[in-house]
């Protein structure tokens, strides 16, 4: 993507943060979904328990996948229109998802089942 030096310790930056609060938001949804799992382990919890649990794990679900994708928002502005156009295509958003194939560090059939390649 030629970024600069500048670019770069930017987007490691913002990776490194990232990277502190999805540990600890993934630790949270570990724990919430283990507290689900226990809950059945120990017998049947009530209704209310089990909307109380499945709302602790979908509350870390969504904060780790909010850590996910603004970190995208918060690279945008540090990249060219070129870089900006480069960096969505390694992300697997082209205009032909299935043609570019699944990005480096994505999980090929995970990555080509969602996004409907057959």
């Amino acid at each position: 993507m030629e970024l600069s030096a500048q670019q770069v310790a930017r987007i490691e930056a913002i990776e490194a943060q990232m990277r502190a609060e999805a540990i600890e938001a993934g630790t949270r949804l570990i724990e919430a979904e283990a507290a689900l799992s226990g809950a059945f382990r120990d017998g049947m919890p009530d209704r209310e328990t089990l909307v109380q649990l499945i709302a602790a794990a979908e509350a870390a679900r969504g904060d780790l996948r909010f850590i996910h994708l603004s970190r995208h928002l918060e690279t945008q502005p540090i990249l060219s229109e070129t870089q900006t156009r480069r960096y969505g295509v390694l992300r697997g958003y082209a205009d032909d998802p299935c043609a570019a194939g699944a990005p480096d560090g994505h999980d090929a059939a995970n990555w080509r089942r969602h996004n409907g390649c057959m």
